[in-house]
């Protein structure tokens, strides 16, 4: 993680546990500062962007958007984007995107 990250480290922690436990065929590839899951398929990465805001991009193909998963604007596979800023914000919703991510990464 970057360094000065510290404040949301509690629920990039978590995210990660969660992605993690989707299943036995989650891997996991740390890169410079976050990390990718995939299960065949990369469905997922997380990452610090600054000490208060942690970035989930999500690989949603027809997901409609809301004012909390917006578009990815960036190309790389990724179509939808969140942001956190504390642990509390990870709810029921924001699993059940990272379920459907997972689901839709089966090989």
């Amino acid at each position: 993680m970057l360094r000065g990250t510290e404040p949301i480290h509690p629920a990039y922690l978590r995210l990660s546990s969660l992605l993690e436990e989707l299943g036995d065929d989650v891997t996991v590839d740390q890169t410079g500062i976050g990390a990718q899951f995939s299960r065949g398929a990369r469905f997922a990465v997380l990452e610090p962007v600054s000490p208060t805001r942690l970035d989930l991009a999500l690989v949603l193909p027809g997901a409609s958007p809301t004012e909390r998963l917006r578009p990815a604007e960036d190309a790389g596979g990724v179509t939808h984007r969140v942001s956190l800023a504390h642990e509390d914000e990870i709810d029921a919703e924001l699993t059940g995107w990272l379920r459907d991510a997972y689901d839709g990464a089966a090989t």
